[in-house]
């Protein structure tokens, strides 16, 4: 495989070239490359894929009725665009070659390229198309539109053939700008990352069509910068820019973007963990080489351009295998090594498994790490894995994510970081971060599809431990049937404290199905309890979530699923001499003249809208109280009603009676709890902690001319009720207000939602921005935590997420459009 690749690249090599010849000479090498890719590609996936990927280009370039994804009025026409054989084929079918022909149109764009792992040795049967629509043109909002619906279409078109295809829009000028204008979503990066995506696309961008990428072909002269040896050789007569796509050079490459870069690799672990591992331990390796960092883009290019092949692959994965296995090779990180070769071993084989050089290189690589029989079983039987070995090989997953994580931040806050990344784009980041890897009390930890497909268990058996016994108290699981002399605390499977976040745990992460045999040792739940629990919380919640927009990510954390579980573990109508008693509203928590409280134990599940289970665990004479009191502090935070509420009782009597009585305390409380006039007391704080952040937005002169600090406390009364709306627990939150004098005012509610004022303040926003995410992104190194500042705007009766003054300036133009 390699010999063919260098024999291929192996043009004879001009010596003392002239600029135009070096020009040549880098265009039939990276031509070269191109094919080698595209060949690859083509040889090794389905003809479904195969199909999808050769004609796509027809498709942007012809928009014709009789094609498929056509949308009327949708711009059209790439640059230089010359027909392959396929597509000539594909025309004649249609009987479409002599208007083919006949078809001439001012191109609406520069260039497609398809970027990422296509053509790799990490693309497989699952891997998606990442696809490059360059153009320099200023389309419209109509024209926008119209493109959006055309994307769609072939979004669409390609899925019903299986593949996934992400498309986008790209502007050269505005990119060298590092203007943002695409909102983040799923696969859009934003402003998380500028130039590490550049170096992504350098490195593995396949030209498709229309010009050829300038940077990939020029090489400076020494002692000039990029932009300088282009104007030169422009000057000259020897480059015509407008024959060439140019995404710039990196040369402003900082520390700022490396926060940016990890948040999204991090955010991208979530669904893709084993490819982003891969690439934040990348982006930890260029910050070791900072200011002159070694990009594997740079390396490409002069390899190509100097021949210097040797036995190189120019695979864009292999060579980040290569940058991180050297970087943790050197640094004696060997289990952190051994995780990156367990994941790029895992990333290359998902999906169907192909016979081709893929499979031959991999193997060779396995060889060269000294892998045996036993491990190779294990991985290749992943689809096999069960719970504990699901567990473990997440866990592996997620501390080298952090891991890397703290390596870059903490690298970055020695160079007195300032986050290049948009408050917007961050708050989306940390809070889809906060949900996914923040540890708090009752959270239910989810392991991910991505690492174990099916974890179900044929037997799962429920152990409870008492006081007195030689292990901790609480609910033991085991996945398997009972056994004689079982020793729990060795061989258990999850422990908790209380059995509903442990059923909780075993439901929401797929081990307890309804096949599942569920088996019980325990003395104060009996077993046909436990399974009408189990079977209710099936009907109660649903096991797979709606998934989240970016919209309800910038939404507070409101409920969306609630479940309240009376008298599971503790009852204290199973003891009551008399089954018949006529019970009355105030008879609620106690009865004759013992006084006895019938409710032993309330339970909460919840899940809420940025997809996290929640618990709550309650005994004893306050448990109810204490479980409204949790009630009365989420439920202000939902501005929409819930999806579903349900009251589960499983007293020995009475149960009808209290299922009714409780029911009615919980519609009351969401009733009260929704209203406008309601007081939210905890918005108050001490005046002590109203002081916090004066050092940002700096202190004010009276009209009597003495000082006085801006964060003195107004009152509660004036702060924007719409604040209320969008307290969180474990964020910090700033609200800005314009005033008419051109000052404004900020709002803050940190992590225990006490608020801080600072009115009339008279400096630039997105200064106050800056410092404040310097000075917290310095705080993270010292703990592992993604509550990172969110900051909003107050307009009118509405708050919006805060944008830069140049973004929010492009929106309204649209707008305006």
């Amino acid at each position: 495989m390699i010999g063919m690749l260098v024999k291929s690249l192996s043009t004879p090599y001009p010596q003392n070239r002239t600029f135009s010849e070096q020009l040549a000479f880098a265009r039939e090498q990276f031509d070269q490359l191109d094919r080698l890719r595209i060949n690859r590609t083509l040889a090794s996936n389905s003809l479904e894929y195969q199909h999808i990927f050769q004609l796509i280009p027809l498709l942007l370039h012809y928009n014709h009725p009789f094609l498929p994804t056509y949308v009327e009025y949708a711009p059209s026409s790439i640059w230089g665009f010359e027909l392959s054989s396929f597509q000539d084929k594909y025309l004649k079918i249609h009987g479409l070659q002599e208007e083919f022909a006949a078809y001439h149109s001012k191109p609406a764009f520069d260039g497609l390229y398809v970027m990422g792992s296509t053509g790799s040795i990490s693309q497989t049967s699952q891997s998606d198309m990442d696809l490059w629509l360059c153009s320099t043109q200023a389309f419209t909002s109509v024209q926008r539109k119209y493109l959006d619906k055309k994307f769609e279409k072939i979004r669409q078109w390609a899925s019903y053939f299986g593949v996934e295809v992400n498309l986008f829009l790209m502007n050269p000028e505005e990119f060298k700008a590092q203007q943002y204008h695409n909102e983040m979503t799923e696969e859009h990066s934003g402003s998380a990352q500028h130039f590490f995506l550049l170096d992504e696309f350098y490195r593995s961008a396949i030209r498709l069509a229309g010009k050829r990428l300038l940077w990939l072909h020029l090489l400076k002269v020494d002692g000039q910068d990029y932009q300088t040896s282009i104007d030169q050789a422009v000057a000259r007569g020897e480059l015509f820019t407008n024959e060439w796509i140019d995404f710039g050079d990196f040369a402003e490459l900082s520390t700022g973007e490396y926060f940016g870069a990890s948040l999204w690799q991090l955010y991208k672990g979530i669904e893709s963990p084993y490819k982003s591992t891969i690439k934040i331990i990348l982006l930890e390796s260029y910050s070791q080489t900072y200011p002159q960092t070694k990009l594997i883009s740079k390396l490409f290019k002069k390899r190509l351009h100097k021949q210097d092949f040797g036995d190189y692959h120019f695979d864009p994965y292999l060579a980040m295998l290569d940058k991180v296995s050297q970087y943790l090779t050197e640094r004696g990180e060997l289990e952190r090594l051994e995780c990156v070769r367990q994941c790029f071993y895992l990333k290359v084989t998902e999906g169907k498994p192909s016979q081709n050089w893929r499979s031959e290189t991999l193997a060779g690589l396995v060889a060269d790490w000294g892998w045996g029989a036993d491990q190779l079983e294990v991985l290749n039987n992943r689809s096999a894995w069960k719970v504990k070995q699901a567990i473990k090989h997440h866990s592996m997953l997620v501390n080298q994510l952090l891991k890397s994580y703290h390596n870059l931040i903490n690298f970055a806050r020695k160079l007195h970081i300032e986050p290049s990344i948009l408050s917007h784009d961050s708050d989306i980041l940390m809070r889809k971060l906060y949900s996914v890897f923040e540890v708090v009390p009752g959270k239910i930890p989810l392991i991910p599809t991505q690492v174990a497909k099916n974890l179900a268990e044929d037997h799962l058996t429920f152990i409870e431990v008492t006081e007195g016994s030689a292990v901790e108290k609480g609910w033991y699981l085991i996945n398997q049937s009972p056994k004689a002399g079982y020793p729990s605390q060795l061989r258990h499977t999850q422990f908790n404290a209380s059995l509903n976040k442990l059923v909780a745990w075993a439901y929401f992460n797929g081990l307890m199905t309804e096949n599942t045999q569920i088996h019980l040792l325990s003395k104060s739940v009996k077993l046909p309890t436990l399974r009408q629990f189990i079977a209710d919380l099936r009907l109660s919640m649903p096991f797979n979530p709606p998934a989240i927009t970016t919209e309800e990510l910038y939404h507070p954390d409101e409920l969306r699923n609630l479940v309240f579980v009376i008298n599971l573990t503790k009852d204290p109508t199973k003891d009551l001499q008399n089954d018949r008693v006529e019970l009355s509203k105030r008879d609620l928590f106690n009865i004759s003249s013992s006084q006895q409280n019938l409710i032993g134990s309330v339970d909460l599940i919840y899940r809420n809208m940025w997809n996290e289970i929640r618990t709550h665990h309650f005994e004893g004479a306050n448990a109810t109280m204490n479980a409204l009191k949790v009630l009365s502090n989420k439920i202000y935070l939902t501005l929409s009603p819930l999806n579903s509420v349900s009251v589960l009782c499983y007293s020995q009597k009475l149960q009808e009676e209290l299922h009714g009585f409780f029911a009615e305390l919980v519609s009351r409380c969401i009733a009260i709890q929704t209203g406008k006039s309601v007081s939210k007391q905890h918005f108050h704080a001490p005046n002590g902690v109203r002081k916090k952040w004066r050092g940002v937005f700096g202190e004010q002169k009276e009209k009597q001319g003495h000082q006085q600090a801006v964060g003195s406390a107004p009152k509660v009364a004036n702060m924007p009720s719409l604040i209320e709306q969008f307290a969180s627990d474990g964020f910090l939150q700033f609200f800005f207000e314009d005033n008419p004098d051109g000052s404004f005012n900020v709002y803050v509610l940190d992590e225990r939602n006490s608020l801080e004022a600072y009115m009339h303040c008279r400096d630039k926003k997105e200064d106050s921005i800056k410092q404040i995410k310097r000075i917290y992104a310095e705080s993270l190194s010292q703990k592992e935590s993604f509550n990172f500042p969110q900051f909003y705007q107050l307009i009118g009766e509405r708050i919006v997420p805060f944008q830069s003054q140049a973004h929010r300036a492009y929106l309204e133009s649209l707008l305006g459009a």
